[in-house]
Formats: structure tokens, sequence, C-alpha cells
């Protein structure tokens, strides 16, 4: 009887196991590419320019889970970050469930990227950027509540809150959840995807020996992603818009002054000077064959803060060819510039120069 009822058990907590649909799979990458830098009016290490090699097993390497029982389906995404040899971190770049409670209409929880996210570009360089906040938005993959009918989505986001004009001493408060919708739009080839953000923080003067009364800190961004195909053809473009970026931690990949595109204190200490942000990129590809994609791209960002004398901008632009060596195996040679242009103080940033490859293979 004992047996029975260990077998019985067993079963029993099988069985949600046995009615679902599980599928693993997993994307591991190499970035191979030589870098020269030029530091503009500044030095690192003493030097004004460097060259360096990277020679690294991409951050955005994954192992992914995905299961699906009748309307309910989960995604399980873990980043491997291991690169020299060590054994570094695991980490988790994407965990959710959606309940899809109509023929139109699911809900999703847990942590993934939100909408107004843009994968508008190819560019592989530094862990396959894509032109991120530098020419198209990036909101990474925070925890939500995910609400989406047909074409349309609306998300309550964890709200972002490391970025403080106050300082040591004040107490940044949330009051409500960071909010972004999406519509992902299709007329014959042409596609657009118009998207939206919004995060409101309040920032109290505490202990702060710089703020003299407490301070709003308003958050928000507008994008839109278009995209058109004609026969092998297809050009795409996207651009954002909007107030604040850093303070809700959009856009911080690929620009190294970020932190310019935040609010700053005004010089009484009871308001914010804000900072508004547009970026734009534009990208041409072709495909030549199943084998071999050709993709050029450029993106542009310009960050004017009302607490800075000038405006902090730059711009990137590359060119790739996708080569397909079979099913699931690839390489993309990549050729590419960054200039960083002038900071707010009117001070040259320098440049980069890159050319390398990715090597990828997903199974």
């Amino acid at each position: 009887m004992k047996k029975w009822m260990i077998v019985f058990s067993a079963l029993l907590l099988a069985a949600p196991a046995m009615a679902a649909d599980w599928e693993f799979s997993g994307s591991q990458r190499m970035a191979t590419f030589w870098n020269s830098f030029d530091y503009g009016d500044f030095t690192v290490n003493g030097e004004d320019d460097d060259a360096d090699l990277t020679w690294n097993f991409q951050t955005n390497s994954r192992l992914e889970a995905k299961v699906k029982a009748d309307k309910v389906k989960g995604h399980i995404e873990l980043g491997l970050k291991g690169s020299d040899g060590s054994d570094v971190d695991v980490a988790t770049r994407r965990a959710y469930g959606t309940w899809k409670f109509s023929d139109s209409a699911a809900l999703t929880v847990g942590k993934d990227y939100s909408p107004i996210i843009q994968f508008t570009s190819g560019q592989v360089i530094d862990d396959d950027l894509g032109l991120a906040g530098i020419g198209t938005n990036d909101s990474f993959r925070p925890g939500q509540l995910r609400l989406e009918l047909g074409d349309f989505q609306i998300a309550a986001i964890t709200p972002y809150g490391s970025q403080t004009v106050g300082g040591a001493g004040s107490d940044l408060d949330k009051y409500l959840p960071k909010l972004e919708a999406a519509y992902a739009g299709k007329i014959g080839s042409f596609t657009f995807t118009p998207a939206a953000g919004f995060q409101y923080l309040k920032e109290e003067r505490g202990a702060s020996a710089v703020l003299t009364d407490d301070v709003d800190i308003i958050s928000y961004i507008l994008g839109l992603e278009l995209g058109y195909e004609i026969g092998p053809v297809y050009i795409k473009a996207a651009g954002g818009w909007g107030q604040n970026w850093s303070n809700a931690n959009w856009n911080a990949d690929g620009y190294t002054s970020n932190a310019n595109a935040g609010a700053a204190l005004n010089a009484a200490g009871d308001d914010t000077e804000d900072c508004m942000s547009w970026q734009a990129a534009l990208i041409l590809g072709f495909k030549v064959s199943d084998a071999l994609l050709l993709e050029a791209g450029a993106g542009y960002r310009s960050d004017d803060n009302d607490a800075a004398s000038d405006q902090d901008e730059a711009w990137s632009a590359y060119l790739q060819a996708v080569v397909t060596l079979a099913p699931g195996v690839y390489i993309v040679p990549e050729v590419g510039y960054f200039d960083f242009m002038d900071n707010a103080a009117g001070e040259d940033e320098g440049y980069r120069w890159y050319a390398g490859a990715k090597w990828q293979i997903d199974f």
C-alpha cells in the first residue's frame, strides 16, 4: 500500500508538467572586435587615445525555457555571463507568464521587454546594441503587469528611482508605477508602432543639504517606429522625444553621458531644471539571398538640459553583413563609428572606431 501511495503522489505532482508543452533553446554569442578610441578633451589613465581588443562571450548569451498549457504560457530566459574562463554569474533576463483570457486579450505578469522598446536596428557591437539610446528607444526588461488587447498593449511597470536631484539625505518616493503603452499597426507592407511612457517621482527634502523644498520629477517619452519592405529591400526608422529620460531608466545604453539626460536641481533648491531629449535612427537593408543580408544604419541623439549651457549630442553609424552558414549558425562582420561630439559644457568627448564580427549559434 505504501508503495502505491508513493507512486500515486508522484503522478499527482507530475500531472501539471505532463499537461504542459515545454521547449528549451539557447543562443551563444562571441564578440570579436578591434576598437580605436579618441577621448577628445579628456584623458583615460593618462592617455588621450587608445586601441583595444574585444574578444568576449557576450553577456546576452542565453538559455531559454518556454512552456504552454491551454490558455497559459510562460517564458524564462537566463543570461549567461562568464567570459574569461571564470564562472561569473547567471542573470534573469526575462521571466513571465501570460494568460490569454480571450481570443484577442492577454495578461502578462513578470519581467519582460516593456512597450516602448524599439528593435529597429541589427547593430551587433556592445552585445547587440542596436543603436539603443543613440537612435532607438530602450527600456530594458523591468517587472510589469501588461495588458494586451489585440495590437494594443499597456503596462504598469516597476518605477525607477536610482537618480536623485537632492543627493544624500533626500527621500525619493514612488506613488505610481511607471506607465508605458504601444500600438503595433500594419497597412500592407508598411508597419508603424507609436508608443508612450510616463513616470512620476517625488523627492522630499529630509536631511538634504541642497534641497530647500520637496520637488517633483516628471519623466515622459513618445516614440515611433516605422518599417517598409519592397521585395528584398527594407527601410526602417525609429525615434523618440521626451523629458528626464535617465530618471526613468530610458535609453541608458549606448551613450556615455546619459547622466545629463535627467532632471537637475535649480539654483534655489526648490524645483527641477528639466532635460528635453530626442533621438532618431534610419536603417536600410537588402536580402541578397537566404545566406546573406546586408544592413546599414545610423542614429543621432541630443539632450538639452535647462541647467546646462549647451546640448549634449552624439551619433553612431555602422555597416554589416549577416552571413548564415547553416540553420542557427551566424557570423556578422560589422564596421562602425561613434562620435560623442561636444558635451553640455562644450567639451569634445571624442570618438570610437570599431571593426570585427559577432559569432552566434542558436540551438
